[in-house]
């Protein structure tokens, strides 16, 4: 398994610092997100992923993914017609940013509408904005992961499950996140079980704790059934940046390495 971070877990620095930083703490790549002020996010430019691009090949950091953090103010299950146009514009610059930059997956935080509906409807919605988004990203080698996040319709395993299965694509993957699971009172290594191979990426974090460890997570064992159920793709941590992120990323990938090997 890879192990790399999101770069709100090291404080947001400029990109040139991430990779640096990322290097020299020794993670094998980044979670690039894509926050609500989009338009100036370097993701979403020709000329910014070049620049990732050279960084990530100078550093030896990959990105491993892109998170569409945006999606918490523009939803896919928006009533507004213009919230949802900016949502769909999202999807589908993610999608191209993510192939050009050389990164399969792309976290998708199943957020709530802008106004109060029921999770059924909630649920249509999200099929219904995924189906169209899904071939493109079938062919752009790209897949759209729906993460279990605590507001929408996407907070258990159930739920990601039946949104996967209503898509019905295989560029459409859940982002299972084991801090949030146990956020939400769920079992997270049975949830890992059921959800098996719809699982694209993990995010790992703690709860009840900053550091990896010093929580309520039972991390090894998640990691365990990860390893049970076949998957070896990325741990992203989701850790908190601290005081100190340099000195967080150093213990917390220090603590998860010795976990995984």
């Amino acid at each position: 398994m890879k192990i790399g971070i999101r770069n709100g877990s090291m404080g947001f620095p400029e990109m040139s610092d991430l990779f640096e930083q990322a290097a020299q703490i020794g993670f094998d790549g980044v979670e690039l997100d894509i926050r609500a002020d989009y338009e100036n996010e370097a993701v979403l430019s020709a000329d910014g992923r070049a620049e990732i691009k050279r960084l990530a090949r100078e550093s030896g950091v990959e990105v491993a993914s892109l998170c569409i953090g945006a999606l918490w103010q523009y939803s896919p299950a928006a009533t507004d017609p213009e919230l949802l146009a900016t949502a769909r514009h999202l999807l589908t610059a993610s999608i191209e940013a993510a192939a050009d930059l050389g990164a399969k997956w792309i976290l998708v935080p199943v957020t709530p509408s802008d106004e109060e509906i029921s999770h059924e409807e909630c649920q249509r919605r999200w099929i219904r904005e995924l189906k169209p988004v899904a071939p493109l990203a079938q062919s752009a080698g790209v897949v759209l992961c729906l993460e279990n996040v605590g507001r929408g319709c996407g907070k258990s395993a159930e739920d990601l499950r039946a949104l996967v299965q209503g898509v019905g694509y295989p560029s459409v993957m859940t982002y299972y996140d084991v801090g949030n699971a146990c956020a939400f009172g769920h079992d997270a290594m049975a949830e890992i079980k059921y959800l098996a191979e719809l699982i694209g990426v993990v995010h790992i974090k703690d709860r009840d704790g900053d550091l990896l460890g010093e929580g309520i997570v039972d991390i090894p064992g998640c990691v365990d059934v990860l390893r049970e159920i076949g998957y070896d793709g990325w741990l992203i941590l989701e850790t908190p940046a601290t005081d100190d992120p340099l000195e967080a990323g150093n213990y917390n990938l220090a603590y998860l390495r010795d976990v995984v090997d």
